[in-house]
């Protein structure tokens, strides 16, 4: 069984189930990682109807390709054909 993490509502800083497992994250508004039978109770439960909580897992995505800044010598997004930060073209990279 993989853990799934779960992004706590702010103020909150961790969670009871009802099978008496206590999840607790470092500060409040963080994070817990819950076994996938747990993350599937938050899903169906209230919370997770509501979108108070998620338990679906962080989900990110990147691309092969960049656009650098090179006055600022940043690398940005691949669809960032101008710098955000100083107006500059980027270059492909």
């Amino acid at each position: 069984m993989s853990d799934v993490t779960v992004q706590l509502p702010p103020g909150c800083k961790g969670l009871d189930c009802k099978d008496g497992t206590r999840y607790t994250a470092s500060k409040a508004g963080g994070f817990v990682k819950v076994d996938e039978r747990h993350a599937r109770a938050i899903n169906q439960g209230q919370y997770g109807q509501q979108n108070l909580m998620s338990a679906k897992g962080q989900q990110s995505f990147g691309t092969k390709k960049g656009q650098l800044c090179e006055p600022c010598g940043r690398l940005w997004n691949a669809w960032n054909k101008t710098c955000p930060k100083c107006g500059e073209e980027t270059v492909t990279v």
